[in-house]
Parts: C-alpha cells; structure tokens; sequence
C-alpha cells in the first residue's frame, strides 16, 4: 500500500495486523465462547481468565508499538486511508478571555488539517464544550472555524458540552462506535498519553496523532 511506503511500514503493517487480532478476535475453544463472543470465565468462580490476560497483555505490547512517535503518524494515515467512516476526534482546550484560541489548539488544528486534507472523506468530530470566558462559543464551534479557515471541506460533528477529557470521551464515543469503533485522536503531547487510554477503557480502539505540547 503506498500510504506504508515510508522506513516505518513494516512496523506499522505488523503492529496493526497483531492489534486487529488482539483486539478483534479472542482466542479460545468453542466451548468456552459466549453468545457474544467473548470469552466466558475459566476456573473457580471470581477467577481471572489467563486467556484474557495474555490478550490484554498483547494488546498492551502493539499499544506502546502504535503511540510511538515513529509509527503514530503513518498508523494514522493507513488507517484513514483503509476505512472512510473512521473519524479523525479533536480534543478541544479552552478558549482565551477575547475567544481566540490558544497556542495548544491552534496547534492542535494544523497538525488536524494535514491529516484531513489527505483524506477529505473521512468525518471530523470536534469535541469542547464553553466556558466562562467565551459563554457564547464553544470550544467545538472555534474548531470548526479553524477548520474552515485553514481550508478543511470534511464532514464536520460538533460535540459542545464536554468540559474535560473525560467527557470528550464519554460524550463522542457513542458516535465513533457507530461509525465502527475506531478513531485517530488529535490532541498535544503528553496530553495523547492520557486520551487515548480514556477512549480504550471507553471501548473505543483509539490512536493518536499529535501536534504541539499541552
């Protein structure tokens, strides 16, 4: 695939094959499969299932391999490239007393727009609710903006009650899982670091792609 042309691809390309695996699919015998699916307990009641805890595990390993700064970039662009449903989320920040933005979304956006200008098809979903400073816009609605200033013509979801990353996730995940589940995070570092384990334990297979610090 040409998106995996860089030195990167072979990491990218094994790091995704394992992580659709470990997260996608759970080994087990037919026996032990429930309804949906997962994995039923094993043992004594209350017991952990080692099956589970190598997924886990695994899933842990491919992780730390897809947020490095090596590999987040071109991850982020294949996957994109893969599935047009799959949503690019923006993690607002708050707004300035005169309503401009801050460095940290501004920085945010740019590093946004370069990632959706290589795939117009894909939704963005902008996530920030108001403030006391700017009562009359939301940190969703300045991102929409931005995005429209800086040329972006992607279908655009705006998500404008979220005061933390806590709700960012709870208030968004709803939708990413109806688009399937999946979603390239777009926030600073270290910020990314706590997002995206705040959208996996949501349910949600979350990878970053990052501009600036904050």
């Amino acid at each position: 695939m040409r998106r995996f042309s860089s030195p990167a691809a072979p990491v990218v390309a094994g790091a995704t094959s394992l992580l659709l695996a470990v997260s996608g699919t759970t080994v087990a015998t037919a026996a032990d499969l429930s309804a949906t699916g997962s994995v039923s307990s094993v043992g004594s009641a209350g017991s952990a299932n080692p099956v589970d805890a190598l997924v886990n595990g695994a899933r842990d390993m491919v992780y730390s391999v897809t947020d490095s700064e090596f590999v987040r970039a071109p991850l982020a662009h294949g996957i994109l490239e893969l599935n047009k449903s799959t949503p690019v989320v923006i993690l607002g920040a708050q707004i300035n007393e005169d309503c401009s933005l801050p460095q940290v979304l501004e920085d945010r956006l740019d590093a946004a727009t370069t990632l959706l200008k290589s795939h117009p098809s894909n939704p963005v979903i902008v996530t920030g609710g108001t403030s006391n400073q700017c009562p009359d816009t939301s940190e969703a609605q300045a991102m929409e903006k931005g995005l429209q200033q800086r040329g972006v013509t992607n279908r655009v979801v705006l998500e404008n009650e979220a005061w933390n990353t806590l709700q960012n996730v709870e208030y968004t995940a709803g939708t990413i899982k109806q688009l399937g589940g999946t979603a390239i995070v777009v926030t600073s570092d270290p910020h990314y670091i706590r997002a995206l384990k705040n959208y996996r334990d949501a349910g949600i297979r979350a990878f970053g792609y990052v501009g600036g610090k904050g």
